[in-house]
C-alpha cells in the first residue's frame, strides 16, 4: 500500500507540473523544482531583524519578518490587490523558510482579518492563506477567533500618526471558548507591517484571552 500510494503521489506531482510547470514567482524563468523563487531573486531578498514592539506601556511582542518591503517580495504581496490567493500561499512558505518562528513553540495561528466586504471583494483574505500554509508546514492550528468589526480606510493613504486612531476600536473577538486559549502562545499573522497600527490593534484585543505569549510574523516589514 505505501508503495502503491508512493507511486500514485509520484504520477500526481508529474501530472501538477505538466499542467504547471514550476518556475520563479517573480522573474518567471521555468525551474527544475518547486520553489517560490529562483536563485538570483531568492539572493535580491533583503533579511531584517527581529524586533520588539510594544503593545502597551509594559507589554511587548517579537516581531519575526520574511524580508524587507521589496523585491521580489513586494509583487507577491501586491498580488492580493488582483486575487492571487497562491501568491499568499507562496509567502507563508517563504515566511517559515526564511524566519525564526519554526524555533518558537506556539499552539495557535491567528489571521488578521478583514472586514467582510474587502473579503467579499477580494474573494479571500491573504493572511489567513498564509497562516494556512504556515499552519500546514508546523502541524499547529489556525484560530481565526478575532473580527474585524469596523470598516476603516485602508492603512496605507493615512498618515503614520492617523493610522492607530483608525485601527483602534476595529477589531472584537468572536465568541470563543476562552479558556482554550488561557496560557497559550499565540501568533498574529499578516502580510505587511508598516507601523504596526494594525498587529497593535489585534494583540490587544488578543490580550483579553490571558495568553502565556503574543508573537507576530509578517512576510515583509518597511524598513524606514
Amino acid at each position: 500500500m505505501i508503495v502503491k500510494n508512493g507511486v500514485l503521489a509520484w504520477l500526481y506531482q508529474i501530472f501538477i507540473d505538466f499542467l504547471s510547470p514550476p518556475c520563479c514567482s517573480y522573474c518567471k524563468e521555468y525551474l527544475d523544482q518547486r520553489v517560490v523563487f529562483c536563485a538570483p531573486c531568492n539572493a535580491k531578498l533583503q533579511s531584517v531583524v527581529t524586533i520588539m514592539m510594544p503593545i502597551t506601556a509594559t507589554k511587548s511582542i517579537k516581531v519575526f519578518a520574511a524580508a524587507s518591503y521589496q523585491e521580489p517580495i513586494k509583487s507577491l504581496i501586491m498580488a492580493k490587490s488582483w486575487s492571487d490567493s497562491i501568491a499568499s500561499a507562496h509567502l507563508g512558505q517563504l515566511m517559515w523558510e526564511r524566519t525564526d518562528l519554526k524555533s518558537v513553540h506556539f499552539d495557535f495561528l491567528i489571521p488578521v482579518p478583514l472586514h467582510w466586504t474587502r473579503r467579499t471583494k477580494r474573494g479571500f483574505n491573504q493572511a489567513q492563506e498564509i497562516a494556512a500554509m504556515i499552519a500546514k508546514k508546523s502541524g499547529t492550528t489556525v484560530a481565526p477567533i478575532v473580527k474585524r468589526s469596523k470598516r476603516t480606510p485602508f492603512q496605507s493613504v493615512l498618515k503614520p500618526t492617523q493610522r492607530l486612531a483608525n485601527v483602534a476600536d476595529a477589531f472584537t473577538l468572536k465568541k470563543v471558548d476562552a479558556a482554550l486559549y488561557k496560557d497559550k502562545h499565540l501568533v498574529i499573522v499578516d502580510d505587511l507591517l508598516t507601523t504596526g497600527a494594525t498587529v497593535r490593534a489585534v494583540a490587544k484585543v488578543l490580550c483579553e484571552l490571558k495568553p502565556a505569549s503574543i508573537t507576530v510574523v509578517v512576510a515583509s516589514r518597511v524598513i524606514s
